[in-house]
């Protein structure tokens, strides 16, 4: 549920590895970033998609709002993210003879498609459009995890207005708000401890899921290979990448076979939306976004790989440059995060 009544609100994005927070202001027709700021977090504190060491995530979550980049936050309110990993979303048809018994046929069809029963889950739902099939889009969350959430979110005196499938969020920020895609776009996020995967057709999400390969197990990779500390592997991997012509290639050589393996689930999920959805376009492009997209060279690797063009993503794109701008080497990992914050926007 949302409460109209609320003004504004800022966006938080909640990972295993780190806390973001931005909060935008409107101007006239321009949105405009006026603070930001993120927060690591200890392994530990966020276990499964739920918060384990509440106490210390509290803490947290109260000094990530007393920010010194930008103005300060005055109001409580957010919108937060959802592990997406335990989340799940889908479009669905149903058939219907009244309207008035459109949720009657959206609960039962959903029976069919979701991986919880309905009685352990929130279920949230929108048509798409009508005819003598009404296609539905449907959001799912555990409710021990939603539940989990408000209360952690609760103590540190935060208000939670939407409770938001992190996929949701990435699409507002990486595409035009109010218009629609003449053709789908697959998007990429790849991220600290998971990479997420979804396409956004028209003006909505049909699908999405979450694949095997994320950054750190990119990081993981150099670090047994090339005998080296996490963080020496880490910082390498940032330097380096997968220039061929940065240390005679050796790291490119080294990461080729995961990042094979995501381009593999990528192709892999790229055959299962052309067989499963009837769209009547085919997939014109993919966007890169998340922190671990900055990998040098990683766009014109995978595309190779998948035969698509495959490109960085714009978080920005509907944000207007201002005094406050997020540093740049960090604008990926702030994609949710906007797109949490631009909801009120939209």
């Amino acid at each position: 549920m949302e409460f109209n009544f609320i003004q504004n609100y800022f966006g938080l994005d909640i990972s295993e590895n780190y806390l973001r927070l931005v909060e935008l202001k409107k101007i006239g027709a321009k949105i405009y970033c006026s603070a930001y700021n993120s927060l690591k977090m200890e392994p530990g504190i966020i276990a499964d998609g739920q918060f384990v060491k509440k106490t210390e995530a509290v803490h947290l979550l109260k000094k990530l709002i007393q920010t010194d980049q930008g103005q300060k936050i005055f109001t409580r309110y957010a919108v937060a993210s959802l592990p997406e990993p335990k989340t799940f979303i889908k479009v669905i048809d149903i058939v219907y003879a009244k309207v008035q018994n459109i949720v009657d046929e959206v609960i039962e069809e959903s029976k069919k498609h979701i991986p919880y029963t309905l009685d352990k889950v929130y279920l949230d739902w929108q048509p798409l459009w009508q005819g003598d099939k009404t296609k539905v889009i449907i959001g799912v969350c555990p409710k021990e995890v939603v539940e989990n959430y408000q209360q952690v979110l609760a103590q540190a005196a935060i208000m939670p207005v939407v409770l938001e499938i992190e996929a949701m969020a990435i699409a507002r920020s990486l595409f035009p708000l109010r218009k629609t895609l003449a053709e789908p776009i697959m998007v990429i996020d790849l991220g600290a401890s998971r990479t997420g995967l979804f396409v956004y057709e028209k003006d909505y999400i049909p699908f999405s899921l979450s694949l095997k390969t994320s950054s750190n197990d990119l990081t993981k990779c150099l670090a047994a290979k090339l005998k080296l500390t996490a963080d020496q592997a880490e910082e390498i991997k940032k330097k380096i990448g997968l220039d061929a012509t940065l240390a005679d290639g050796g790291l490119k050589k080294v990461l080729d076979r995961p990042l094979s393996a995501l381009a593999e689930q990528i192709k892999e999920a790229k055959y299962f939306y052309y067989e499963h959805f009837n769209s009547a376009s085919k997939i014109a492009k993919v966007y890169l976004t998340g922190g671990g997209s900055n990998l040098k060279n990683l766009a014109p690797f995978l595309a190779e790989k998948i035969n698509l063009p495959v490109e960085r993503a714009n978080p920005l794109l509907n944000l207007t440059a201002g005094k406050i701008n997020l540093p740049v080497s960090e604008i990926q990992s702030y994609t949710t995060a906007i797109g949490l914050a631009l909801r009120q926007y939209q």
